[in-house]
């Protein structure tokens, strides 16, 4: 649908052309309302990105979606994508400096997601290493009684930042230790681990998690939307000042140019809309706000191999470590293409930013070969992004909101200001951050401006 919008008072203008954005215009707009999308980049998706190196796709951005995830599985489904199941082998977890390898487990039942996966693993390896300092430091010990005294589900929900990773951290404590993690002391948890109890033994960072890659890369789904809204979306419009009137709103460009629509949708992470003049001023406190949920400081990097040589060797291509530049890495190889493909994260660590994408690639590099081994073939070609710098992004995989923020502000956040409305990852009420969590948002404030 052609839209003139110099002329033209339309229904809504939505801001943003990813996956909340496009949603929700999508639902606009086969209600027969008139919408047209301004994108600042000069490609759709937002934090959804492809690359193609050497003949190989490459997502840069985020990639993961479970059977949980129904509005994008039904989005899979509807332009007819194919999903890419995890590499069966052993993961390999680094603790303390040295390396075990772990077989994989089909015994979680819920789905976690590979970042809670991460979490969870890793707060099992600081819980292992609390215990032994407690053997080893008896001073500490003592001198920290009273905070040793705490409940393990209160040493877990401040230690691990997903609420997935905290869940599954309860259960397979209750299994290791026939107590609840509510009604034990941490002192009593640590002590248990030291006598012999084995929790990482009864989970693996992958196995039973169901969670799957879109052939090709999940952006696909973002580009077929666009494709259906035709010339309603508009690359490379920026997005200036919005000013609210009694009729409507009137947005303005980076290059001077207006659009005039009765409604309009934000679908900006909360620290970028701050960016915006808004006339009257929005209201104080969501500037405030949106300072205490910053987006996170990652790279997503991939090297390419001629082949998925770990593979040969009984490996998944997976990797848990509790330290280092990258502490996770997955297999992100395709199901067709001969290529192997290892994908990772420099995560919260600013000085790696900083650095040569070369030093970026030597240190993934350094990664791979103390956590699989040295003697495997070279990389054939190195790709990151970094999203903390990207200007139109501001950082991934998405807004962290400190403990009890969502619950306190997170509603409020996602309240309309009169004519302005919000809808993205950071703004939903289930699955927050995530991509199902944007695609709901996004379809439910359209819904809401239908109603």
């Amino acid at each position: 649908m052609l839209v003139d919008l110099e002329v033209a008072m339309l229904d809504c203008v939505v801001v943003g052309a990813g996956l909340a954005g496009l949603c929700a215009a999508t639902k606009l707009t086969e209600a027969g309302r008139d919408v047209v999308v301004l994108e600042a980049r000069d490609r759709v998706g937002g934090r959804l990105e492809n690359v193609v190196v050497e003949g190989v796709p490459l997502e840069m951005g985020g990639q993961w979606i479970s059977p949980q995830h129904e509005r994008m599985c039904e989005l899979v489904d509807r332009f007819g994508l194919t999903c890419v199941d995890p590499t069966d082998g052993e993961i390999v977890v680094r603790v303390g400096g040295s390396s075990r390898k772990v077989p994989t487990s089909n015994e979680i039942e819920e789905h976690l997601s590979p970042f809670e996966m991460a979490d969870l693993g890793q707060g099992l390896l600081r819980f292992r290493r609390l215990a032994e300092r407690v053997v080893k430091d008896a001073a500490w010990a003592d001198a920290n009684s009273k905070w040793l005294d705490q409940e393990v589900s209160t040493w877990a929900a401040t230690n691990l930042r997903t609420p997935g990773a905290r869940e599954w951290f309860a259960n397979v404590y209750d299994s290791a230790m026939g107590v609840s993690a509510a009604e034990s002391t941490l002192l009593e948890g640590l002590q248990r681990v030291n006598n012999g109890v084995d929790m990482e033994s009864l989970i693996a960072v992958n196995g039973g998690v169901k969670q799957q890659r879109v052939a090709g890369g999940v952006v696909q789904v973002c580009d077929r939307l666009a494709e259906a809204l035709g010339e309603a979306v508009r690359l490379g419009a920026v997005v200036t000042a919005i000013e609210q009137g009694s009729e409507g709103v009137t947005v303005t460009l980076a290059d001077g140019s207006t659009v005039e629509a009765r409604e309009v949708i934000i679908t900006l992470p909360p620290r970028l809309v701050s960016r915006i003049a808004f006339t009257p001023l929005l209201p104080g406190w969501r500037s405030e706000l949106a300072e205490k949920v910053p987006a996170g400081n990652v790279i997503k990097a991939a090297l390419v191999f001629e082949s998925p040589w770990w593979r040969r060797a009984g490996l998944s291509g997976q990797l848990g470590s509790d330290e280092g530049a990258m502490r996770v890495i997955f297999d992100n190889s395709g199901p067709v293409d001969k290529h192997g493909v290892l994908m990772g994260f420099f995560e919260g660590d600013s000085s790696i930013g900083k650095r040569s994408q070369f030093l970026r690639q030597r240190a993934m590099e350094e990664t791979i070969k103390t956590a699989f081994g040295a003697g495997h073939p070279a990389a054939i070609a190195y790709v990151d992004r970094d999203w903390y710098r990207e200007e139109y992004t501001g950082g991934c995989h998405g807004a962290h909101f400190a403990p009890g923020v969502w619950t306190t502000s997170g509603p409020a956040l996602a309240a309309a200001e009169g004519r302005v409305h919000f809808a993205g990852a950071e703004y939903a009420s289930k699955y927050n951050g995530y991509m199902e969590g944007a695609v709901r948002s996004g379809e439910q404030v359209a819904e809401q401006l239908l109603a």
